[in-house]
């Protein structure tokens, strides 16, 4: 029996599961982590197709009805859960996972505070009590699992503590952290490593066209496929201009222009755009940091912000650029923790305008 031959997957997470899969030894369990962007919840069904998948030669076969059912998220035993904000319409949620099913490895785009509720964690247990609908394992898959509410959380670790035999759980997090202990304990584990350019540019050829410019996107994203998928969706030059007037402005300390700059930024009230800018920010700051110690751009992430991130730099050589970073990342934490997008972008403004004109950061030249 040959597995996940088809698949997508880091090598290690293949050869694990692999061998898991062909000793018949899966724990009931597991916890995929690991920063964002790097196939846990495209891996998790991939799973599911395996355990489930009726090929003898081949899992998941991709033409079982079993692996047909999963790949369009309508097999009655497997349940995908994601943390999403209350108030997100049922039709919202099911053009979510209509998206979903067509590409896995893209993200999942709701705005708003998300959680896992204690009503969806009841409704999961209530359907744990009976058998699979098919000859299969039940499969509940909840990706976003360090948002359980508490009451969530530990209405869950009840079914964690005795699962049904024929019930298999995947729990998906991006920081394992800030899971419970006790939730964390009764799951094995898996880190998911980064994806390869390579690994990432098959993604992309296999869920559409590969974009001329894919590779300054994989760099931009750090190797985050959903960074890039977001990229591509909202016009990678739009925002990575809107960086460049935001930088430009608050250096020169334009007031005006600043505001105007932060309305089109936080004009869609889209938490995850706001980050997704300033994440551009700390490289286009990056990209100066480089070239001041090394004075070679090639490297560069924003290759085609080349003469103005080298002239940058130039001007403001003697300036403590990291001391920039450190504002820009600590603005992205409180934004994350429902600090106000447009009060938050303005400070850090400020806070750079304050920076890049001090006398007091200036160091000895390079």
């Amino acid at each position: 029996m040959y597995y996940f031959q088809n698949t997508l997957v880091q090598p290690r997470i293949k050869d694990f599961f692999t061998h898991s899969l062909q000793a018949d030894r899966l724990a009931h369990a597991y916890i995929f982590y690991g920063a964002e962007g790097r196939g846990k919840e495209a891996f998790a069904l991939e799973l599911a197709k395996a355990v489930n998948c009726t090929s003898t030669t081949e899992r998941p076969c991709n033409t079982c009805p079993s692996c047909v059912k999963i790949n369009h998220f309508s097999h009655p035993d497997i349940k995908f859960l994601f943390a999403k904000p209350a108030q997100l319409k049922q039709e919202e949620e099911g053009n979510t996972l209509k998206a979903k099913a067509k590409n896995p490895f893209t993200p999942i785009r709701v705005s708003g505070h998300k959680s896992i509720s204690i009503e969806a964690i009841r409704q999961l247990k209530n359907e744990a009590k009976y058998a699979s609908f098919e000859a299969g394992k039940r499969v509940f898959i909840i990706y976003g699992a360090e948002y359980f509410s508490t009451e969530a959380a530990n209405s869950f670790l009840k079914l964690l503590e005795e699962p049904p035999d024929n019930l298999f759980i995947i729990l998906i997090a991006d920081e394992i952290r800030s899971m419970l202990d006790t939730i964390r304990s009764r799951c094995q584990p898996v880190y998911f490593p980064e994806f390869s350019d390579e690994m990432i540019e098959s993604v992309l050829r296999k869920y559409g066209e590969l974009p001329e410019n894919s590779k300054q996107l994989i760099r931009m994203s750090q190797r985050n496929i959903k960074k890039v998928y977001r990229l591509m969706y909202a016009g990678s030059e739009e925002w990575r201009n809107l960086v460049y007037q935001f930088i430009k402005s608050s250096a020169a300390g334009n007031l005006i222009s600043v505001n105007e700059i932060i309305e089109s930024i936080t004009r869609k009230r889209d938490k995850n755009q706001v980050l997704e800018i300033l994440n551009l920010i700390t490289l286009w700051f990056r990209d100066a940091i480089h070239y001041i110690y090394t004075k070679d751009s090639t490297d560069f992430v924003n290759i085609d912000f080349e003469e103005p991130i080298r002239k940058f730099a130039d001007y403001y050589r003697h300036i403590e650029m990291e001391k920039v970073v450190d504002l820009v990342e600590q603005t992205m934490l409180e934004i994350k923790m429902n600090a106000h997008p447009a009060l938050s972008l303005t400070h850090l403004s400020n806070q750079m305008f304050f920076v890049l004109s001090s006398k007091s950061s200036v160091r000895e030249a390079v």
